[in-house]
């Protein structure tokens, strides 16, 4: 299959394939495969390119606030099952710019703790919760998910979204939220899942070259054994796949009516075209079959584990 093929197939056609073609100048019906080049250094802007901002940049393709797909639908599906009300305390440790934790603060009038792996996305969404009035009810703070250390049974509810795929130490991160919980607090997440692969399926090596964390996905039964052993009660896992691919280009086609990439600057373009490889290689996982997107929720059976 052709690399056209390969981009058309995978990501819905015109939108991952057009944003290629204009870099190269061609006719994106008339795709090629692009020459092997050489990977650059950061680019400067030039004197007559607006300074790159590639946090604000992203936003165009996901929504003010928001760093992935599906923005304040994905973070509602997440957070729904908890009945959220302003007397809970909520921990989001994949918090991103914060946009999906201030969405629930300000709907439920909640408290929420958001952590982002990330100190310069964090240093950046905290910043806009304190632009939004919401600097103390929506911190953000950077922390490392394989030495976390969370506070014991701090929390109504614990929620992320591709938070443990990039963890090598799965099992004392789930200790641990397990740990921070209330008795009968609640945990939410989305995750990339191993389909029909195993983890060296040479598959994922495309796409471990563009994440910016590690790739070690574990099959869904082993989340459910791991979840049991920590002390939960798995109540849900459901294939969100087809959803979540459907939210990718959603964010892609919003991008496509909202700039004219014919007049972004090269920075912004290339920092465009990184993003785009990253889905572009995403989508190619979960169409492949190596990789689904699951959804779990579970209940904590006893508090916490000390």
């Amino acid at each position: 299959m052709s690399w056209a093929s390969q981009i058309w197939d995978s990501s819905g056609g015109e939108v991952m394939a057009r944003l290629r073609a204009w870099w190269y100048g061609i006719d994106f019906r008339e795709l090629a495969a692009p020459p092997e080049i050489e990977e650059e250094p950061v680019i400067a802007a030039t004197a007559d390119e607006a300074p790159l901002d590639r946090l604000a940049l992203l936003q165009k393709i996901w929504g003010t606030g928001f760093l992935l797909p599906g923005g304040t639908d994905q973070i509602m599906s997440l957070v729904k099952p908890f009945g959220v009300n302003p007397a809970m305390s909520l921990l989001d440790l994949s918090a991103g710019l914060g946009g999906a934790s201030r969405h629930v603060s300000a709907t439920f009038d909640v408290y929420i703790t958001a952590m982002e792996r990330s100190a310069e996305i964090a240093r950046r969404g905290h910043t806009m919760s304190v632009d939004a009035g919401l600097g103390r009810k929506v911190p953000v703070t950077a922390y490392d998910p394989e030495s976390i250390e969370l506070r014991p049974h701090a929390f109504d509810g614990v929620y992320g979204q591709f938070l443990t795929t990039g963890v090598v130490d799965k099992e004392r991160l789930l200790r641990e939220i397990m740990r921070s919980l209330k008795p009968r607090g609640q945990f939410s997440f989305l995750d990339f899942m191993l389909r029909e692969a195993e983890p060296d399926d040479p598959r994922l090596e495309k796409l471990r070259k563009v994440e910016r964390y590690p790739v070690l996905p574990w099959r869904v039964s082993q989340y459910i054994d791991c979840l049991t052993n920590a002390g939960f009660d798995c109540r849900i896992a459901e294939d969100h796949t087809e959803i979540y691919r459907a939210r990718v280009l959603d964010g892609w086609n919003h991008l496509m009516k909202l700039v004219e990439l014919r007049n972004m600057p090269k920075s912004h373009l290339l920092a465009l075209l990184d993003e785009a490889e990253l889905w572009t290689q995403r989508l190619g996982a979960m169409d492949s079959g190596v990789l689904n997107v699951y959804r779990f929720y579970a209940v904590s059976t006893h508090g916490a584990i000390n």
